[in-house]
Order: C-alpha cells, then structure tokens, then sequence
C-alpha cells in the first residue's frame, strides 16, 4: 500500500499536522484581530505582540521538528503549554468570555489525545475549562457580562473535552493493520514468512532496507534476513539489537540518541548505547531507523527498518503494530504449515492402512495358495492349473490397485446397489484367495453412499475376512451390507474360533479394524466364542474417510 504525494507528507506524521496547525491558526489569530477593528478588547499591545511571538514560535517550531523526531518529541510538552498559555491570553484579551476565540482550544486538546493519551487530554481539557472560567470570572463584575453565553459556551468548552478525552481513550485500542484474512489475502501462501513480514513492514514505512532476526525461545544466536537494495540476503549475528526489553526503539547511531515509551506512555530519552547494540547497527549499516520487538509462539527476535525518508514519532506506534503484524505471519505461516503436516500425516496412515488391507493381505492370500501348491501332491497338470488361477488373481489384483487409484481422483456418490455388486466380485476373488466361502448380501439397496466410502468398505471387507481365516481359521464368512438413516453398516459373521487367545487371556481385537473404524467416527462392536464370531461396523456417512 504506497502513497505519494500530499498524502504521503503527512502519513503516521501526526507532529506534522499538529505543527501545521499551530501555524494556521496563530496567522488566523493574527488576521482575524487585525481585521476586527474593535479587537484587542484589553491591552492591544501587548495582544499584538503575544501574537507576533506566537506566529514567530509556531513557524520556527515547525521548522525545526519537521524532519526532526527527536526534537519533535523533546519539545512537544513545553510547546503544549505554551499553547495553552497563548490560547487563554488571546481569548481573555478579546472580550474573554464572548470571545468567539475558545474554540480554538481545540488544538491543544487534539494535540495530547494524539501524542500521549486520553489521561492527558483530560488533564489538558480540566486546565482549559478552569482557566476559561477565571477569565469569565475574571470580568463577572462588568457591566457587558452575559452569564446565558457564558454557561452555554462553557458548556460546549465541557463537550468538546469530553469527546476529545474519549479520543485519547479510542486511540490507545486502536489498530492499525488488519486481521490474519487480510494479511494473508496481501502477502500470499507460497513464500518465505520472514520475507512476507519484511516486504509488509518495508512497504508499510517506504523502507528500503531491512531485517528480521529471530531465534528460539531457548536459542542463543540470532538468525534472519536482511533485504537491502531490493534483494535478500542470510544473516546471523550473536548479540540481541536491543540491550532492554522494550517493545520499539527509534535510533540515531551518528548523534547518539535513542527513543522509546515508558509503560505510562510518556517519552524516554537515552543515548544511543545504553539502548540498542550500536556496532551491530553500524555493521549493518543501519545508522537511523526502528527495531521493534517480535514474538512468536516459538520464536523470538527483533524487526530492523532503516533507510527510510520520513522516520517520526508516530513510529513508536507503528512499529509496535508492525511486531505484532510480523509476529501474527509467523503464527499463521506455523499454524498453516502444521495442517498441512498433520494432513499429509492423516494421509500416509490412510494410505498405508490401504495398503496392509489390500496388497498386502492380497500377497499374504497368494502366499498361502503358494505353501499349499507346494505341499500338495498334485500332478503337473493340476500345478500348473493352480499357477494360472494364482496368476489370474494377481491380474485381478492388480485391476483392483488401479480402480483404487482412480477412484480416489473423483469424488461423486454411488448407489449402495451397485457398491454391493462390487463387494460380491470381491467376495468372490477372496474366496478363491482364502478357500474360503463368502457370502455378501444387502439389507436395502436403495441408498447413496460417497465412493470414499464405498474404498473404506472394500479394504473392511479384504482385513475382515484374511482376519478370520488367518486367526480363526473360518470355512464361512457372511457378510451384509445397509444403510440405517444416516449410518453405514457392514456386519461380518464367520464359523471360525474367534478372537479368544488360546491361554484363556483377555480378548484380542481386531486392532487394524478398529483403527481405521475410529478413523472415520464409526463404532465397532464385537461378539466372539469358539465357532462363531459376530463383527458389525457403523460408519457415518457424512464423516471422515476410514
């Protein structure tokens, strides 16, 4: 976001406009008693001559602190009160009370609800109205005295106040950046988080230089970025840039100075060394800029801005914001990049439990068709019969792999009548494949069903049936298929021995069944005995994959 121009004279340059001001409004003091003949009301010299000063001290002030922070912040209190002591005399010089005049009290109350706070505006606001009511009180004897506009002038002076110290209050909960959405909706997904927080602060401030230093909460040496001259560049140093724990310093390395908040918000002024770390700097080549702190869920560091054409006061507020903006894009790099690592975990266990369930319980099956080929006493011909069922079964397979494949490219939803006539061909090559009898029949076949869902039953299927020939040594499995509401269900009873271990211990269960089964929000219940074990799974149609 980059301003030219007028605008950008007077963007974050809040002493700017403040000095501004004070100029226009001390020509039009001038100008307006000049022109008012009956004006000065009381002592027109020395009226005249307290504006010529102040015309003299608003232009001069404003010379000076122009390009100047450091000045702007060491003379900002005496200039507030001598506007307030200008502003009075004027107002008690021209007729006091019914002076038109007050409201340009105005400037000295914006003025501390911009730069300090609204503790003192509404110090600066109770000076104001008392010292407008002694210059009433002042002339209450004389005879053009008009107490109804002096009460209702008081009390605009009262108003007026009120929503300038509310100001000062509204100031101090203020932010100046946008939310997270907005910050990664500017500065994008796919790059380095410290380079997008470097590139936001720099095109923030117009810097053109600047770094970003970061180490762990337990680490010692700092590493980082620097950008200078439009390029970026590794940097580490083993020293921390601020020797205190403020949140923003401003620095001028040549003149020695630095600048930064007390926790009351008024101005702290140290030399240059007792604040920062003046010879990193300078290696730098940072001779006048702001370090502001960074903090992360994990990291901490400090941010580096420097090279930049209009540095003032109003940078100690924006370089607080400016941390914490580097901060958030940190965290929310971190946060994002951790879902997509937990994500790409999720699928390598779903990956990998499709696989145990299909090739390698498939490779298991084949080579239990191979050890009884080999121990068979058969004749060659018979071999040789048994090889090619053995190698159709591995075509099959492999058709299956890639129908699996495929089918985890589309997403769409898939008639439960023809998801059971996929799971009777299955039935049918695992009952070659375990010489076993499978049986597979549907309760209703009028339902829907997401085909990821219709994947996570087929792998079911495949570890249901090699668990119940590999550990129960089942001739029969009958296998049935539903939908109940919004619930998926697939029962699975065989004649085999169970999940009984065969020192009368506790229970075995079907732990890959039951790990893909929680995987998908479902529930698994078991009944077990010798000759006969009873599985039924519920899946919800509308949660996770299994």
């Amino acid at each position: 976001m980059t301003v030219s121009g007028p605008q950008s004279m007077f963007k974050f340059q809040s002493g700017r406009v403040i000095a501004l001001g004070r100029v226009m409004l001390a020509l039009l003091f001038l100008l307006s008693i000049w022109l008012d003949q009956s004006q000065p009301a009381q002592a027109p010299a020395q009226t005249y001559g307290l504006l010529l000063f102040y015309v003299v001290f608003s232009i001069g002030l404003a010379a000076l602190t122009w390009r100047n922070w450091w000045l702007d912040a060491r003379l900002a209190a005496p200039a507030h009160l001598v506007d307030m002591a200008v502003f009075t005399g004027i107002v008690f010089s021209t007729n006091g009370y019914t002076s038109p005049f007050f409201l340009f009290f105005i400037l000295p109350l914006l003025s501390a609800a911009i730069r300090w706070g609204w503790r003192e505006t509404t110090i600066t606001a109770t000076a104001l109205v008392l010292l407008y009511f002694a210059a009433g009180l002042l002339v209450a004897g004389s005879e053009s005295f008009e107490l109804q506009r002096f009460i209702v002038r008081s009390g605009h002076l009262v108003i007026l106040s009120a929503i300038h110290i509310w100001f000062g209050i509204h100031q101090q909960f203020a932010r100046l950046f946008f939310g997270l959405d907005e910050l990664d909706r500017r500065l994008g997904r796919d790059e380095d988080p410290i380079i997008k927080a470097l590139a936001f602060a720099m095109d923030e401030t117009r810097a053109r230089s600047a770094a970003l230093l970061l180490r762990s909460n337990d680490g010692q040496r700092f590493a980082g970025t620097r950008i200078t001259d439009g390029r970026a560049h590794p940097l580490k140093i083993a020293q921390p840039l601020m020797r205190e724990a403020v949140s923003v310093v401003m620095f001028d390395i040549e003149r020695d100075r630095t600048l930064c908040r007390r926790n009351d918000g008024w101005h702290r002024f140290l030399p240059a060394w007792k604040l920062v770390n003046s010879d990193a700097l300078r290696e730098l080549g940072a001779r006048e800029g702001l370090v502001c702190e960074v903090r992360s869920g994990t990291l901490q560091g400090c941010l580096l801005l420097w090279d930049m054409p209009d540095l003032s006061v109003d940078f100690l507020e924006l370089g607080r914001e400016l941390g914490r903006a580097a901060g958030a894009v940190l965290d929310h790099d971190a946060l994002l990049s951790a879902t997509e690592e937990g994500a790409a975990a999720r699928t390598r266990l779903s990956l990998a439990r499709d696989v145990h369930d299909s090739v390698v319980q498939f490779l298991a099956g084949a080579a239990f068709r191979v050890e009884a080929i080999m121990r068979g006493t058969r004749s060659d011909g018979q071999m040789e019969t048994d090889l090619k069922e053995l190698k159709r079964l591995l075509i099959e397979e492999q058709g299956e792999i890639r129908a699996f494949v495929s089918a985890l490219r589309r997403d769409r939803e898939l008639e439960l009548a023809e998801a059971v006539e996929e799971l009777k061909t299955l039935g049918r090559r695992l009952a070659q494949q375990w010489s076993v009898d499978c049986r597979i029949d549907a309760s209703n076949d009028d339902a829907s069903i997401p085909i990821r869902l219709q994947l996570d039953l087929q792998q079911l299927l495949r570890e249901a049936v090699a668990n119940a020939v590999r550990h129960g040594g089942a001739s029969r499995i009958d296998v049935d298929v539903g939908v109940d509401q919004d619930q998926l269900r697939l029962q699975v009873k065989d004649n085999g021995s169970g999940f009984l271990p065969a020192n009368g211990g506790a229970r075995v269960e079907p732990w890959s069944l039951k790990e893909r089964v929680d995987r998908a929000h479902g529930s698994l219940s078991l009944f077990s005995e010798p000759g006969c074990t009873n599985l039924v799974i519920t899946l919800p149609l509308a949660g996770a994959a299994a």
